[in-house]
């Protein structure tokens, strides 16, 4: 009776770790990673997202949020993406270009006049098409953001004109259009996965390009960064981009509350960054950096002309659709 009792017992705990492991077993893993430490919009906007899917499904998704490049550079992540070992990112549009070349056309030089007009543009029929072209590389656009129109900071001397960057080296991302910008400009273009702070503060790199909110997020004035000249030549556009075969592998339903918190966490990110950019800017200005807010940017438009022109096949349809729309 004793033995039948134990045997009773030990079934019993075992079926209630089966059970377990069944419970565990259920929740779905989504791993988004970012290259940006928690006070930049491509970590916030991740965060938002894991908010609103843990709160939508309970029990059901756990979202890790992996930042700071602790899964790699953003070129690197898109390939795990790729590879669907890591589900999803807030990415910069320059290392999308490897993947997806027609991106390139939001890194044009000058092709956004303000936040308004990339929005009508990548909230609209072109966004969607652009968005269409993620999915032979394996991955899906989620929702766009960004993090601001781009401007150039250095340790050497004011700049006004792009005379005064000649020689200059500038830390670009690891994208050609970005490095075919500073050619044209007279700079020394380096290509650099982020973070560059260290390489700032060494010398390795007199200056890097990046919009106010990241240059005040990672303390960039800290590193020499003591002149900032607001040429917002190039909006940085982000991408909320996914693992096809993770999304369409999802129940209908769930996938469309996961895509939706996207939407969200990317809305929310425009928000942050353009409700906060004239105080971040104010701040960097009272902290030390000296800032050029009237450059001659007629002359940096006619330096990188070049660059717009170049464009060639569905790109340079992309740059006419995208010119026309926000005249």
């Amino acid at each position: 009776m004793r033995i039948r009792l134990m045997a009773l017992v030990a079934g019993i705990c075992f079926m209630a770790s089966m059970g377990a492991v069944g419970v565990a077993s259920a929740q779905t893993q989504i791993n988004i990673a970012t290259v940006t430490n928690p006070d930049l919009v491509h970590t916030k906007s991740a965060v938002w997202f894991k908010e609103e899917v843990e709160k939508a499904l309970p029990g059901k998704y756990v979202v890790n949020v992996h930042h700071s490049g602790a899964l790699g550079s953003e070129t690197q992540v898109l390939q795990q993406i790729q590879l669907g070992t890591t589900q999803m990112s807030v990415c910069t549009t320059g290392p999308i270009e490897a993947f997806v070349p027609e991106i390139k056309a939001l890194e044009m030089p000058f092709i956004f006049p303000s936040y308004e007009a990339a929005d009508k543009v990548l909230d609209g029929a072109i966004g969607q098409d652009l968005g269409k072209r993620f999915e032979s590389a394996g991955f899906v656009a989620l929702h766009y953001l960004d993090n601001g129109f781009r401007n150039v900071t250095n340790s050497k001397r004011p700049v006004k004109t792009p005379e005064d960057l000649k020689g200059l080296k500038i830390r670009t991302m690891e994208a050609p259009t970005h490095l075919a910008i500073w050619r044209a400009i007279g700079a020394n273009p380096t290509p650099m996965a982020w973070p560059i702070f260290t390489a700032l503060q060494q010398g390795v790199i007199d200056g890097q390009e990046n919009p106010i909110a990241v240059i005040y997020a990672a303390k960039l004035i800290e590193a020499g960064q003591k002149y900032l000249t607001l040429t917002r030549h190039v909006y940085s556009a982000l991408v909320f981009v996914a693992n096809k075969s993770f999304m369409d592998g999802l129940p209908a339903a769930d996938r469309k509350i996961i895509m939706d918190a996207a939407t969200t966490a990317s809305l929310k990110g425009r928000s942050n960054i353009r409700d906060n950019e004239v105080k971040q800017l104010g701040e960097l200005k009272a902290a030390g950096m000296q800032v050029e807010e009237s450059p001659d940017l007629e002359a940096f438009r006619k330096a990188t002309a070049p660059v717009v022109e170049s464009s060639s096949g569905e790109t340079k349809k992309l740059v006419e659709a995208i010119s026309k729309a926000v005249k």
